[in-house]
């Protein structure tokens, strides 16, 4: 949800300096988050990470953003068009 597996592994392979120490045990489990619009992230993590950063990797990152990257310019083809 935020600073997780994803998040963690996009900054890991652009940007690893803006990962904070302690990454890999930042997990926060937070599955049911039916109240997050009533009690905000704080009423899930102390921390503002919610998922799991532990399984992040700067590999699974560059993966990730060439995906992106790869769906944009389709999307922009399509507009194009």
């Amino acid at each position: 949800m935020h600073a997780g597996e994803a998040e963690t592994s996009i900054l890991l392979a652009i940007a690893p300096e803006l990962v904070p120490p302690g990454w890999e045990s930042g997990d926060c489990e937070a599955d049911d988050r039916s109240l997050l619009t009533l009690v905000g992230m704080e009423g899930y993590t102390d921390s503002g990470v919610i998922g799991r950063p532990s399984l992040a990797s700067a590999a699974k990152g560059a993966a990730l953003l060439g995906s992106l990257v790869g769906q944009l310019g389709e999307v922009v083809e399509l507009l194009r068009k």
